[in-house]
């Protein structure tokens, strides 16, 4: 029996309809209003935000653009990634990543990962975690951090398996059902810049 084919690429606008449908039906993704997705898909990485919204904080001319309803009050260059995973002309999961530089360092996130309850179990999971570390890795990032249910045995043993480590746990932080969330961090290998494929 042949191994079902996937691929991964960069979201685009048409994709948005499917990336909302298939985290409506992930009942433990992250919720994010349908504004989000469309604000990231309709710039790409490296454009600069406009001055058109007077209420957004002052993110400096030039900087990596990152969609207001996301921002959480950051003022220093952040910048986001949306990936898809695509099996027989659908869109079978997709994962969102985070740059946001510190003092010191550059952290980035990984936000969210979601994939399709009929396309589970054929590596679209670990494959779109692995392109967010590429990514971050390819934008300088020394460190990537995540939050997960503690309850997700299946997407803890994931992290763990791709070299994640428990760093704190923040009790009955989730609510609806009353969770905890595990914080977790991987410290990424200094390289060159990484030649994305997607």
């Amino acid at each position: 029996m042949s191994t079902p084919q996937f691929h991964l690429r960069r979201a685009i606008a048409s994709d948005l309809d499917a990336i909302l449908t298939l985290e409506r039906a992930t009942h433990l993704a992250p919720h994010w209003p349908p504004s989000a997705y469309s604000e990231i898909l309709a710039a790409p990485m490296g454009s600069s935000i406009e001055g058109n919204d007077p209420g957004a904080p002052s993110i400096p001319s030039g900087a990596p653009f990152i969609p207001r309803s996301l921002r959480n009050g950051w003022e220093t260059e952040t910048q986001r990634c949306l990936l898809v995973a695509e099996m027989n002309e659908q869109i079978a999961g997709f994962a969102v990543g985070l740059l946001h530089p510190d003092a010191s360092d550059r952290i980035a996130e990984l936000e969210s990962v979601a994939v399709s309850a009929s396309y589970r179990r054929a590596g679209i999971g670990r494959a779109l975690c692995r392109a967010v570390l590429d990514w971050s890795r390819s934008q300088g990032a020394t460190e990537v951090v995540l939050e997960v249910r503690a309850s997700s045995s299946v997407a803890v043993a994931l992290y763990a398996s791709l070299g994640f480590t428990l760093a704190a746990r923040r009790p009955r932080y989730y609510r609806g059902p009353n969770d905890d969330a595990l914080l977790m961090r991987l410290q990424l290998e200094r390289s060159g810049r990484e030649q994305l494929s997607y």
